[in-house]
């Protein structure tokens, strides 16, 4: 954790802000006018975390594609009723308190200095965004491009908090960016091709959780009714008037089971 640091020149920044509404998820409010056009803005989403605090900003830095690198600097608090237009201290969303989150994105380090002016600054160039956006109060509600302005050289410096930067890489696959940052979940790739596998083995009757029994043990049936005798199990005896035909229809269902999963791996590559 730093202070922020007096700078000899203006530092060109642009303004973002995010928060809710009563029916809506946390949402992208205004951003900077050339993520907006590169349809990039939605890493304002996953770069932004951190909790509510009145004393401190953050500072974050993005690591894109190539050498692209971008400095967030932003706080977390709550959204003020009178910011739109609410009685009251603070903006509820149902019976909870509206979490927002403001700052800006600098093109070069080490970013602009952290004071309340550019903080201040910042609140009232998206404050009529974050109003719009509260009362449409619908996801639908586009998000507002925000031109870059000269951030204040001087002013009341607050704590910074630094966050490990956010990294992407490119995917070997497609060349595609994919988060490599502490605390994301994995890729859904592989809980879908275990989840779709799983469905496959159950449908052919070989689920995992139906086991051979060791000779002399008993076989439970579906849920645990019918017990079957070790050789029934085995498809080596007969019962209820059937031949010994369970080994070639096991035989079948194996066979079907690696065509399948054969099938859904060569899916799952194609997917990624």
């Amino acid at each position: 954790m730093d202070h922020g640091m007096k700078h000899s020149s203006s530092v060109e920044v642009w303004p973002f802000a995010l928060t809710r509404s009563v029916r809506t998820g946390f949402r992208i409010v205004a951003a900077p006018d050339f993520l907006v056009d590169e349809h990039r803005h939605s890493l304002l989403h996953d770069v932004t975390a951190g909790d509510p605090t009145e004393d401190a900003v953050y500072r974050r830095e993005y690591r894109g594609r190539g050498s692209e690198s971008l400095f967030l600097l932003y706080r977390v608090v709550y959204l003020k009723a009178a910011d739109v237009g609410q009685d009251g201290e603070y903006a509820m969303s149902g019976p909870r308190r509206t979490p927002l989150i403001e700052g800006v994105v600098c093109r070069t380090p080490p970013g602009a200095p952290a004071t309340q002016e550019l903080l201040a600054d910042v609140h009232r160039r998206c404050r009529a965004d974050v109003r719009a956006f509260f009362e449409a109060d619908t996801t639908a509600h586009p998000v507002s491009p925000c031109p870059s302005f000269a951030a204040p050289e001087t002013g009341e410096t607050l704590r910074v908090v630094d966050l490990d930067p956010y990294l992407t890489e490119p995917s070997p696959s497609e060349g595609s960016t994919v988060t490599a940052h502490p605390g994301r979940r994995p890729s859904r790739i592989p809980r879908i091709a275990r989840a779709l596998l799983s469905a496959v083995l159950s449908a052919l009757g070989l689920r995992p959780d139906r086991q051979v029994a060791d000779a002399g043990d008993s076989v439970p049936g579906e849920g645990g009714k019918n017990p079957v005798s070790p050789e029934q199990a085995r498809g080596g005896g007969t019962g209820a008037g059937h031949p010994a035909s369970g080994r070639p229809r096991r035989l079948a269902r194996t066979a079907g089971a690696i065509l399948l999963t054969v099938l859904v791996f060569l899916v799952i590559r194609k997917l990624k």
